[in-house]
């Protein structure tokens, strides 16, 4: 099978955390790989913002239009698995750990 899983967590601690837990199921430690969102610019949160000026929305207020972005300042987990078991026992360690599956094509906006 060779597949791999792509999980977003809220921070490095959670990654390590999954990442610990991976290991001691057998998870091989050259297929776990963690991409931390920040830089030398800083954390992503702090590059971005959304919306548009007050004036462009009517009157939005600053809360509104200067948010920070919803998934910013995170990592990004990748694992490799043989086969479905290790697929589901990683999926079950990542989402313990708090992961998000961000994948559009299986987690569309608005689905019910």
């Amino acid at each position: 099978m060779n597949n791999q899983i792509v999980r977003m967590l809220p921070n490095y601690e959670a990654a390590e955390r999954a990442r610990i837990g991976l290991l001691a199921e057998g998870f091989d430690r050259d297929g776990i790989d963690i991409s931390v969102a920040i830089d030398e610019a800083g954390p992503g949160e702090g590059n971005f913002y959304i919306g548009d000026s007050p004036e462009v929305k009517g009157g939005t207020d600053y809360k509104d239009v200067f948010v920070a972005g919803e998934h910013a300042g995170h990592c990004v987990v990748t694992v490799t698995v043989a086969d479905a078991a290790q697929l589901e026992r990683a999926t079950a360690i990542l989402d313990y750990n708090g992961a998000l599956d961000i994948d559009a094509a299986r987690n569309p906006p608005n689905r019910a």
